[in-house]
């Protein structure tokens, strides 16, 4: 046997479990995960959910990491069972990881029938991504969450949460007492450390120079609130006509988005980007990033603006655990947009630079994160 096939032998195999991989959100935590696991300890393997290739995806397989698809026909509940049990039997792994929430416990159960030693569950979201009016449904969609929680608690080792409540969320209060462990979503603190150059090189190739920049980062969704955002901004904008709004994601809401900002006249000032892999050069660009959510896990995004040294005003309804840094200010998503705009126009008069990144580096920082995660794949 060879000193490479040895090398192999001794590895852990992880199959990570995801849907097609946007930039940015639960995606970008999974690849980012992956990519700092020590490469000498563990093989990973992705299986995504759907035949769609994501905008991250062909930078993942040039990386040399191997990309499975499960097919649109094989999603339903039980095709996906047998699915992942066929996929488990064919070719085994030690380890199965599922960034699927509440659809986590059918793979980790065919998983668990397979004898996979270690099936983890990690939650990314602390409550539904919409708002259910018919009550008929809302109460069966709370039924399917009581039962999902209890399954997906059963059929895991581990239950991963970006938070407490996140971790709740998914396995309940006493499923992520017993297995849950909080993991930050880890960011390579580095790239964001603000580069005066790089922010005006940026701002003049957007054609940002001498406005006040507001930002935000994130999929372009209600549960987000943009519409939100954007009255914000037309009140900002009224008062400081030399302003500028960029938006910096992509989703189901952009053409909605787009038409609200024909609406209020600002298709001047304001920019929807699309989704984008220069997301710390946009933040330095920035001068003040706002995030008016109507709620989030632990929102990634707010993680990289304080790493960029950033003030950020954010909604309310997200964890006080997101404040990372003295600049972060919070302010209600049922107030009037002029509310907004004061907070704003306080965040606007901070330096910067006096900005302390020490939290963000000591706790999140992707190194140090993946360490804790591989302490997570290796106990017994």
């Amino acid at each position: 046997m060879s000193l490479e096939q040895m090398d192999k032998q001794k590895r852990k195999k992880v199959l990570i479990i995801n849907d097609p991989l946007q930039y940015g959100g639960s995606d970008l935590v999974a690849v980012r995960l992956q990519q700092h696991l020590d490469p000498d300890k563990f093989e990973c393997v992705y299986c995504l959910r759907h035949d769609e290739i994501g905008p991250m995806e062909s930078q993942v397989a040039q990386s040399g990491v191997r990309i499975l698809h499960q097919p649109d026909t094989a999603c339903s509940y039980i095709k996906s069972y047998f699915f992942y049990k066929r996929l488990l039997k064919k070719e085994p792994f030690d380890i199965v990881h599922c960034h699927l929430l509440f659809y986590s416990g059918i793979a980790l159960f065919a998983a668990k029938r397979c004898g996979v030693e270690k099936r983890v569950a990690h939650a990314h979201f602390s409550q539904p991504m919409r708002k259910i009016r018919n009550p008929v449904i809302r109460f069966v969609k709370s039924l399917y969450h009581v039962v999902m929680r209890g399954f997906v608690s059963f059929v895991s080792t581990d239950i991963i949460g970006c938070s407490q409540a996140a971790g709740e969320y998914l396995a309940g209060r006493r499923g992520f007492r017993r297995k849950g462990t909080v993991l930050n979503n880890g960011i390579v603190t580095k790239q964001y450390y603000l580069n005066e150059t790089v922010r005006q090189n940026v701002r003049a190739s957007l054609g940002l120079n001498h406005k006040i920049v507001l930002g935000h980062c994130g999929q372009l969704h209600d549960v987000k609130n943009q519409m939100f955002l954007l009255d914000v901004f037309h009140s900002f904008h009224r008062r400081y006509e030399n302003s500028a709004l960029i938006l910096v994601g992509d989703g189901q809401d952009r053409q909605q988005l787009e038409r609200r900002i024909e609406q209020l006249q600002l298709s001047k000032c304001a920019h929807i980007l699309g989704f984008r892999n220069d997301v710390p050069q946009l933040l330095m660009a920035m001068d003040c990033f706002v995030f008016p959510s109507i709620h989030e896990g632990f929102p990634l995004t707010l993680v990289e603006a304080q790493a960029a040294q950033l003030p950020c005003v954010v909604s309310d309804t997200i964890t006080p655990t997101v404040k990372l840094t003295e600049a972060l200010q919070f302010a209600s998503i049922e107030a009037q947009p002029e509310e907004w705009v004061k907070k704003i126009e306080t965040a606007l008069r901070i330096d910067r630079h006096t900005i302390s990144r020490d939290r963000v580096v000591e706790d999140f920082d992707i190194a140090r994160v993946c360490k804790k995660l591989e302490q997570i794949y290796l106990r017994k």
